[in-house]
């Protein structure tokens, strides 16, 4: 019996040599071509994600450019985009097909590859369409005057109790679907400001105030409590309509369908929780909500549902499709993947003691469908209802951002600002909190927010020194709640407002081969790193290639350093170049701040003066050549305990004596100076894992040393007020080492309140 030959000989024997050229030419060819089509996704999906961004709806909101008009809706974008990825899905598996039935190319070998190839581009095209409905969405939604949240979902209870609303407040807060406004109303405040850029959420709120004006109790409960059509058909043309707005009118006129429906099941929210009424009333859950027992049902199903969702709510990329049901946008859904089985804890804990409360009457309505007088918001009590009809004057509803809504008056004490800075980044969150704070009263002026962070989310809100309020929230979505019970007395907003220049710096890749080239040499051909001839031979290039080697320079500069408090004089040690500040250009001249650049290398330092001559620095820059650790440097320095700031940017693992160093900077400040530093580091609580352990090897090459023990005696030796840590790629390699930020103070003695800052991974 003969044996079939094996291998490329066997090939040759079988095929000839002309078919074995061909089948291995084919092999080649589809293998470059799978690269190519990786890029071309990558591009496709940056290019789908912004370009969906442009609506198809003018907006005249204020403070806001207009929209122009791109011809297509965003619905119509994605359903082409739905018949691309349908159209990529069909032609790569017919060529995959013919592939391996026409050209006998491995048999099961191949058809494995290309099914392996196949689900791969499938499921990155299917991304592409999931990520481009969850970045606009909601901006989807306020151009054509959709309703995204039905009921407010937070607990307006933890707003009171942290801050103890009441007579002489005047409240800021969002709209959303004015449950909340109505509560602080109830809570007794002087004026309650609620402002929303979506002109269905104000709609609602303006169709609730018309009917405290005009109708009894009994008639407004029915509508907003029960969706009662009937009614609502009855009193709205001869009561409502004349109450409202000219765009309020134009809403209801065409929407009154949401109520017909059933309110409760409107907006996307809505949709989540008509969802979710299919099977709470197969299991019978609606029925125990309606009994009002308050506790969880029991039995094998419940614990079998228990289970199964304990599983489903842990995985990311469940939340990555069901967070846009709710509402959630792509920045605020990112907080969620540093700890999705965190939150998925947090879940279950709603779901098998929270929700059942008798008070809990978010939950009531979304899985009954309706509240009762016993479980509803407090607006709709009944013993609330006089007061609301004789106040209703005192509720203002907004058109616009917050920070719009804030330069409307100078009276503010409340800023009731919901988990929106969630969305934000931190430029835009600096931007509205500059804003917003000259229109407080100081003296009494209170700021709250939620977040889907368990800690505070952005540098700029840390400024504040907030307080952490225990979790109460009925909700129980949210993974923390700060307020700022009073403004610090030496913040000043205005620094918030400060311009930034535009400073990107490119290079070339022959810039960024020569640097590498060096990095590479100087790090295998000598034994003893000296820092001068290294930086002496990379010349101008060398802040090109470290603008994307070295990242979040510009956040630390920017947003990290508190300059809301006050910045006279800094200090950079290894200023290197000078390139930090350069992002700050603009405070330095708005604060007449002092500067000391400090670094060991002449050739870089030569770059430093012509940088501080160019940006017009010179009068406020000085510059000092040698080490910080010096008697001789510190001689030409401001004296120890008079520094506002010192900084070290990406140059702490490369000081050997880098505890000494770091015992200098702080001997520098002033009793209430800053350190702030930015360095690479092992990722906290990994740094004994392969990758950090080969990140540490790899670095040391060119004399950078990872060491997790300085970030840990940063955060021992400081109070902190910022720390967080991020991964980046480093150019033209596949490795993502870790970098942390942190600030903070001399140790004070007491308790500042301030706690370790956990920012999203990168």
């Amino acid at each position: 019996m003969c044996r079939r030959p094996d291998g490329i000989f066997a090939d040759l024997i079988l095929f000839g040599p002309d078919r074995l050229i061909l089948a291995y030419s084919f092999q080649i060819g589809f293998a470059l071509s799978l690269l190519l089509l990786n890029q071309h996704i990558q591009w496709f999906h940056k290019w789908a994600v912004s370009h969906l961004r442009q609506t198809d709806h003018e907006t005249d909101i204020p403070g806001m450019a207009p929209i122009k008009s791109q011809g297509l809706s965003l619905t119509t974008k994605l359903t082409l985009l739905a018949g691309l990825v349908g159209f990529q899905i069909l032609g790569h598996g017919y060529v995959a097909f013919r592939l391996s039935t026409k050209y006998n190319l491995g048999s099961w070998t191949a058809i494995t590859v290309h099914l392996v190839t196949f689900c791969y581009f499938t499921i990155k095209l299917v991304l592409v369409l999931q990520d481009a409905y969850a970045e606009n969405y909601i901006m989807d939604a306020i151009t054509k005057r959709k309703v995204i949240y039905n009921i407010s979902w937070e607990d307006p209870a933890i707003d009171h109790d942290c801050m103890g609303t009441g007579p002489g407040d005047v409240v800021l807060t969002i709209s959303s679907a004015g449950c909340n406004p109505l509560d602080y109303l109830v809570a007794g405040a002087d004026a309650v400001v609620a402002a929303d850029l979506n002109e269905a959420q104000l709609a609602t709120l303006e169709l609730k105030l018309a009917g405290l004006k005009e109708l009894n109790h009994d008639d407004f409960f029915a509508i907003w409590g029960e969706s009662d059509y009937e009614v609502f058909t009855r009193v709205y043309k001869s009561k409502l309509r004349k109450n409202l707005s000219p765009s309020a009118k134009c809403f209801w006129d065409e929407n009154d369908i949401l109520i017909r429906d059933n309110f409760m099941f409107a907006g996307t929210s809505g949709l989540m929780a008509y969802i979710m009424s299919f099977p709470a009333r197969f299991f019978g859950i609606r029925q125990h909500m309606e009994a009002q027992t308050g506790k969880c049902p029991r039995g094998p199903l419940t614990t079998m549902t228990l289970f199964l969702t304990r599983q489903i709510l842990s995985r990311y990329w469940m939340w990555a499709w069901l967070a846009p049901l709710g509402g959630v946008p792509v920045s605020q859904l990112e907080l969620l993947k540093r700890n999705p089985m965190v939150f998925a804890e947090r879940i279950m804990q709603i779901c098998e003691v929270d929700m059942w409360t008798t008070d809990n009457y978010f939950y009531y309505g979304y899985i009954v469908g309706k509240f009762s007088k016993k479980c509803c918001p407090r607006y709709l009590e009944a013993k609330h209802f006089d007061y609301l009809k004789a106040n209703v004057h005192r509720m203002i509803p907004f058109r616009g951002t917050w920070a719009d809504a804030a330069e409307s008056r100078d009276d503010f004490t409340i800023f009731s600002l919901l988990d929106s800075m969630d969305w934000m980044p931190p430029q835009m969150v600096a931007e509205n909190i500059g804003r917003i704070v000259p229109h407080m009263k100081r003296e009494k002026g209170r700021i709250f927010w939620r977040s889907f962070s368990p800690e505070i989310h952005s540098p700029v809100l840390a400024q504040f020194d907030p307080r952490h309020v225990p979790d109460t929230d009925r909700v129980g979505w949210y993974m923390s709640q700060f307020v700022v019970d009073k403004i610090p007395a030496n913040y000043d907003p205005s620094r918030l407002m400060i311009p930034l220049a535009d400073t990107r710096i490119g290079n070339s890749f022959a810039g960024d081969a020569k640097v590498m080239w060096i990095m590479a040499t100087y790090g295998l051909s000598n034994k003893e790193k000296d820092s001068r001839e290294f930086y002496r031979k990379q010349g101008k290039e060398y802040d090109g290639f470290r603008e994307a080697l070295l990242p979040d320079r510009d956040l630390l500069l920017r947003h990290v350093v508190p300059w809301t408090r006050g910045i006279k004089t800094w200090v950079s040690v290894g200023c290197g170049t000078a390139r930090d500040i350069e992002y700050v250009t603009n405070h330095i001249l708005a604060t007449k701040c002092q500067v000391y650049l400090v670094d060991l290398s002449p050739a870089l330092l030569d770059v430093a003066k012509e940088r501080v001559v160019a940006l017009g620095l010179d009068k406020f820059c000085t510059i000092v050549e040698g080490d910080i650790t010096s008697k001789e440097i510190l001689k030409q320095l401001p004296p120890v305990g008079t520094v506002d700031l010192v900084t070290c940017s990406y140059c702490l693992t490369m000081i050997p004596p880098w505890k000494e160093a770091l015992e200098v900077m702080v001997k520098l400040l002033s009793k209430t100076g800053y350190l702030a530093l930015i360095d690479f580091t092992a990722r906290d609580g990994q740094a004994k894992t392969l990758t950090q352990r080969f990140y540490k090897w790899w670095f040391a090459h060119d004399g950078v040393w990872l060491n997790e023990d300085q970030s840990n005696w940063l955060r021992d030796n400081l109070d902190t007020m910022w720390y967080s840590e991020a991964e980046s790629r480093l150019p033209y390699t596949p490795f993502c080492p870790t970098h942390y930020l942190f600030c903070g103070q001399k140790k004070s003695g007491k308790n500042t309140g301030r706690s370790k800052i956990a920012m999203r991974t990168t």
